[in-house]
């Protein structure tokens, strides 16, 4: 009886033992996602111009193990799709310290999350983030120039800053979106477009308003992930929700979801690690 008990005893450590580890290579050891994206619109200087893809850091701390990732990557710029803090347990100092690391490897555009909106402190946050020459893409947009040709880059600042803490999971902000979209398209004249916003779930805006390619997040994966089924629930999803990661395409636009790489309300990730995202443009030979 005594061994029995003690047999057990030990079986409900090594469990534990193992479960703890388990969960914190789940949430801290990052994982690279490569694409290659092929549209035969993109001018022929951009053929192979790679785009790191980073969101929903929420403060998390990877104590210095990111920026060599990025670099290795060897990016030609860097793009942020939104929280990187956290509005409920706010350390913008982190996030600060991130974009400082890679400030020097690429230029970084950045557009705004749901937790930036929702964050007394996004204005510090911004006046930071520009310091480091960070380009704030909230409803703006930024022609990109290579060797004599041209890429639009656009920006939507995410739908809750409309919003109040109690309201934006339940209006969609699809009116917003389009409403923003509308104005920046109207101003650009480039024939390829690149977009970058928060929410994936606004992709029937995105394809009605024809944009080419889009970098979003704010799903987090579907924050736990089961083989055959993806990701259980997402923000303005729900349950089971369609877009959590990958590249989803509905004739001519194209959307690259990133699982993002921190946590906010619920703080484990069960077979969804960390991502970054690294997009190659491809334009096919003629």
């Amino acid at each position: 009886m005594y061994q029995n008990s003690k047999f057990k005893i030990f079986l409900i450590i090594s469990i534990i033992v193992i479960l703890t580890i388990f969960f914190i290579w789940q949430n801290s050891e990052v994982v690279i996602t490569n694409y290659q994206y092929v549209n035969n619109k993109l001018p022929s200087s951009f053929n192979s111009f790679t785009i790191v893809h980073i969101s929903d850091l929420h403060n998390k701390n990877f104590y210095g193990r990111l920026p060599k990732e990025v670099k290795d990557i060897n990016p030609d710029i860097i793009v942020i799709t939104g929280d990187l803090i956290d509005r409920r347990s706010t350390k913008i100092d982190i996030a600060i310290e991130f974009v400082q690391q890679i400030s020097e490897i690429a230029p970084i555009y950045y557009v705004s999350g749901n937790h930036e909106q929702l964050s007394a402190k996004y204005g510090i946050l911004k006046e930071k983030l520009q310091r480091h020459k960070v380009q704030i893409m909230d409803n703006f947009y930024k022609v990109l120039n290579k060797d004599g040709y041209q890429i639009g880059l656009l920006g939507i600042a995410d739908p809750a800053i409309h919003q109040t803490e109690g309201d934006y999971l339940w209006d969609d902000g699809s009116g917003y979106a389009r409403e923003q979209l509308d104005k920046l398209l109207g101003d650009m004249d480039t024939d390829f477009n690149i977009l970058l916003s928060h929410r994936p779930e606004l992709f029937h805006v995105y394809k009605d308003m024809n944009v080419d390619l889009v970098f979003s997040g704010h799903a987090h994966g579907g924050q736990i992930r089961l083989p055959f089924i993806g990701g259980l629930v997402a923000p303005n999803q729900g349950l089971f929700p369609k877009f959590t990661d990958g590249v989803y395409s509905d004739g001519d636009t194209s959307m690259v979801v990133s699982r993002g790489l921190g946590n906010s309300v619920f703080p484990v990730r069960i077979f969804n690690r960390p991502e970054l995202v690294a997009v190659t443009l491809i334009r096919p030979p003629a």
